[in-house]
């Protein structure tokens, strides 16, 4: 699997090694929804959100 393919808990299993405590993977997730990019088909990019773009 490539790096760009693997899953969240996979990176937190590669960080941690073995298997990471429920608390880790929560905290991971948090993170990730957090700071993640926007996906390029959903419109993210330069084009802003659907509520900027009719000002709601």
């Amino acid at each position: 699997m490539t790096e760009e393919n693997k899953s969240l808990d996979d990176l937190v299993r590669d960080e941690l090694g073995d298997e990471p405590s429920q608390e880790a993977k929560d905290y991971a997730h948090e993170l990730y929804e957090r700071y993640r990019l926007p996906d390029p088909t959903e419109g993210g990019g330069t084009q802003g959100s659907a509520e900027a773009r009719t000002g709601e």
